[in-house]
């Protein structure tokens, strides 16, 4: 998905009628939802040390894989676009009667405060495309075999029980750690996942209970939840941070660092895909969620999407 913000400020009233006149001051561009997962995971190398595109210019030398739909549009290219700008492979599925996903935020200068979000999407396609989404999502890691697979869900109609179980298979067969960072409705199929890592508010959903953000009510239900999934959980807690329980049921809470925060929102992308870089470079999970705490703590101090770059990182 692309994140586009529309900048403005306001200098006078509209003659028309009693409503401000917005002036655009600019417009930025950026990666959004998985794509923004696979940025940051992209940025926790030394990206200034990698090696240019190779000559041809067709493939980016590094070896970060973003799979996900697009439509016959021109925003497919610009996605495609700013995934190289983060050394992205980004391999798309093209989907017919599909809109490439845009989500514009129109963002006040002054206080920098979110006014609006208008979304560009269209789903009627997908349905019918599900095979050919799922044989192409199949093929790709088949062909690149890759360490880790994190599957950000969005509920964009992409995750489904066919393709999760042939993905499962695979991951048993070629040792590959599976990370879902899923929605409530979806958490089933992501059984015996090597890790999930919902929100607060979406484990409360997930386990049917209201209950407070406070690590002793956190306790009484997510043993029963590891033990049911088959698998590591991190519940991420806002301002209060991370949680984590293995599956052999050693928990830990975690505290934010972050000395200012502006939101947390796209903070969980740069926390599971700092998880999914240390463990791709053999980091214990319990270490590379304390790395990932550090990270995420940097990125809430930036204003809107943000991506971190290992050194960053390494400053802390």
């Amino acid at each position: 998905m692309i994140d586009k913000y529309t900048f403005w400020e306001v200098k006078r009233l509209n003659p028309e009628g009693p409503n401000p006149l917005l002036n655009v001051i600019n417009e930025e561009l950026r990666l959004w939802g998985s794509a923004n997962v696979a940025a940051n995971i992209s940025g926790l190398e030394n990206i200034w040390e990698w090696k240019k595109i190779s000559e041809n210019n067709k493939e980016i030398k590094n070896n970060v894989f973003l799979v996900g739909l697009v439509g016959k549009d021109e925003n497919a290219k610009i996605l495609n676009n700013l995934c190289r700008k983060y050394w992205i492979n980004f391999k798309w599925i093209e989907i017919d009667n599909f809109h490439s996903i845009v989500k514009q935020r129109f963002v006040e200068t002054t206080y920098n405060q979110q006014l609006l979000r208008v979304d560009y999407e269209y789903t009627e396609e997908v349905g019918r495309s599900s095979e050919k989404i799922w044989k192409n999502i199949l093929s790709i890691i088949k062909k690149f075999k890759p360490k880790v697979i994190v599957i950000s869900d969005y509920n964009k109609w992409i995750v489904q029980k066919s393709w999760i179980d042939e993905i499962k298979k695979i991951a048993q067969e070629e040792n590959i750690l599976l990370l879902a960072d899923s929605k409530p409705k979806n958490h089933q199929l992501f059984t015996s996942f090597y890790l999930i890592k919902p929100n607060f508010k979406e484990f409360c959903e997930m386990v049917w209970k209201n209950i407070k953000n406070e690590n002793k009510e956190i306790e009484k239900y997510w043993i029963e939840f590891v033990k049911k999934m088959n698998t590591n959980l991190i519940i991420t807690r806002g301002a209060k941070w991370a949680s984590l329980i293995t599956k052999d049921w050693k928990y830990y809470h975690l505290e934010t660092e972050a000395k200012k925060v502006f939101d947390v929102s796209w903070a969980w992308d740069t926390f599971i895909a700092t998880i999914a870089r240390a463990l791709a470079n053999n980091y214990n999970l319990i270490d590379a969620v304390k790395l990932a705490n550090k990270a995420s703590g940097i990125v809430v101090g930036k204003l809107w999407t943000a991506v971190i770059s290992g050194k960053e990182l390494l400053s802390k």
